[in-house]
C-alpha cells in the first residue's frame, strides 16, 4: 500500500510538472514574435514600384506591440493592419500606444476593419485612428503612383457592419491595373462575386490565427501561409495575438515583412 501511494504521489507529481511546463511553453510561444519576411511576385504589379515593402500585421487583440520587434524592421514603404486591433475590453490607451509604435516604422498606415473590431465603441476606435492619422479602408481603395506614372491600388473589405455586397464601393475607386486586396477573414473573399475575385492580384488576411492550439498538426483553422483561391494568390497571417486564450501550440505570433515583386 505504501508503495502504491508513493507511485501515485510521483505520477501526480510527474504529470502537474509536465502540465506546468506545456502551459509555459504555449504562453511563451503567445508572446514571442517571430518576423516573417518573404518576397511575393505577383501579376500585373508595375515594374516601377518592383520592390515595395509591406509591414503586414493582424490581430493584435490584447497585445502591446514588442518594442524589440519594431526596431528590428527598416525601410518599409507601407504598414498594413489587417483587423482586429482591438476586442472588448481593450483600452483605447492600448490602441493608441500600438499604432505610436508602428509609426516608428517611419511609413503610412492603412487598417481594414476586423470582426472583434466591433466589439467594443467602434466610434471611439475610429476616432482614436483618424486622430492618429491611419488611413482607414471600409470598402474603399487607395491608389500608388510612381514617378513614372505606373498605379497599383490596395482596396480595404468591410463585411461585418456593412453588408459583403458594398464590396462594389472597393472597386468603384480602384481603376489600376493591379490591385492588392486585404480582408480580415479569407473566407470572404471566397464568397464575392466571382467577377470581383478575377479583379484582384493578390489578397492579405487574417483572422484564423492558424488554429492557434494545434495538436499532431491539426487545428480548427487552417494554417497560415500562401493558397491559391480561383488562382488567386491568398495571404493569411497567423496573427499577433490570441483570441480567448493567451496560449498557442503548433502556430506562432507572426508578423510580416512582404517584400512585393512583378
Amino acid at each position: 500500500m505504501e508503495v502504491s501511494m508513493t507511485f501515485v504521489y510521483t505520477t501526480t507529481l510527474l504529470i502537474t510538472v509536465v502540465a506546468a511546463l506545456l502551459v509555459f511553453n504555449m504562453y511563451r510561444k503567445a508572446h514571442t514574435d517571430f518576423i516573417d519576411e518573404r518576397v511575393l511576385p505577383i501579376q500585373n504589379f508595375p515594374s516601377s514600384f518592383d520592390g515595395v515593402r509591406i509591414f503586414f500585421i493582424s490581430d493584435i487583440h490584447r497585445r502591446i506591440l514588442d518594442n524589440h520587434t519594431i526596431h528590428a524592421i527598416s525601410s518599409i514603404d507601407l504598414v498594413i493592419i489587417a483587423g482586429d486591433l482591438m476586442e472588448r475590453g481593450v483600452p483605447m490607451e492600448n490602441v493608441r500606444e500600438n499604432i505610436t509604435r508602428l509609426k516608428q516604422l517611419n511609413a503610412p498606415l492603412y487598417f481594414i476593419w476586423g470582426n472583434n473590431d466591433y466589439e467594443g465603441d467602434y466610434h471611439d476606435l475610429d476616432a482614436l485612428l483618424l486622430d492618429e492619422g491611419v488611413h482607414i479602408l471600409g470598402n474603399s481603395a487607395v491608389e500608388f503612383e510612381s514617378e513614372t506614372g505606373d498605379t497599383f491600388n490596395v482596396l480595404g473589405i468591410d463585411p461585418y457592419l456593412h453588408h459583403e455586397g458594398n464590396s462594389g464601393f472597393a472597386f468603384e475607386g480602384a481603376n489600376s491595373k493591379c490591385k492588392i486586396m486585404v480582408i480580415h477573414d479569407p473566407s470572404i473573399f471566397e464568397q464575392l462575386p466571382q467577377e470581383q475575385q478575377e479583379q484582384v492580384d493578390l489578397v492579405l488576411s487574417g483572422h484564423t490565427h492558424g488554429g492557434q492550439i494545434r495538436f499532431m498538426g491539426l487545428g480548427l483553422s487552417e494554417r497560415g501561409g500562401l493558397k491559391t483561391v480561383n488562382g488567386i494568390p491568398v495571404f493569411i497571417s497567423e496573427g499577433y495575438g490570441t483570441r480567448l486564450i493567451p496560449f498557442r501550440l503548433g502556430t506562432r505570433a507572426e508578423c510580416h515583412i512582404l517584400t512585393i515583386t512583378g
